[in-house]
């Protein structure tokens, strides 16, 4: 490849984690076209854009990046030298969706797995992305927050019925005996 061409990588891919406060760089190995292409396009519904890279043009973007900010420095600092084949997820809007459905990708196969990522600013490497991966996503967070709060007024609402329904079942039976 021409020096000219690694440039404009490279500023490509600077400008890719750049703009995108939330990426992940993870690990893929011996995977076919098809399922990559079904992956790539997965992580698209989920608001997830995912570009193979190589790991010289990556790590040259960090080293460009983390002249002015800490969260590169790390990952240059812990993570550097890559090694292995990379691809890139650039997360836009819901970054737990697109990390969801990478994960769920990468407990059917063996050969993909996470790296590193930085998410809300904050430098992740392959346990924290794995465990942020777990966490239940926002719509299910607030379902179990509402359910919560539903609970104790269905229960209050339930003790309060209840006397009144044993009534009428006393006294329905009360006229049947009678009749």
């Amino acid at each position: 490849m021409a020096n000219k061409q690694k440039k404009n990588i490279v500023a490509s891919i600077t400008d890719s984690i750049k703009d995108e406060l939330n990426f992940a760089l993870v690990q893929f190995e011996n995977i076919s076209h098809q399922s990559m292409e079904s992956m790539r396009h997965d992580l698209k519904k989920a608001g997830a854009k995912l570009q193979v890279v190589k790991n010289t043009l990556f790590e040259k973007s960090v080293n460009q990046l983390s002249q002015t900010n800490s969260a590169y420095k790390k990952i240059r600092k812990e993570s550097f030298p890559l090694k292995d084949k990379s691809a890139l997820i650039s997360f836009t809007g819901e970054w737990i969706n697109g990390l969801k459905k990478y994960y769920e990708f990468s407990k059917d196969n063996d050969n993909l797995s996470f790296k590193l990522g930085v998410i809300d600013k904050v430098f992740f490497n392959h346990e924290g992305l794995t465990k942020l991966a777990q966490l239940p996503g926002k719509d299910q967070l607030m379902a179990q927050l509402i359910g919560i709060i539903k609970n104790p007024i269905t229960k209050t609402t339930r003790a309060l019925s209840s006397p009144m329904q044993k009534l009428v079942f006393v006294l329905s039976q009360k006229s049947k005996q009678t009749n």
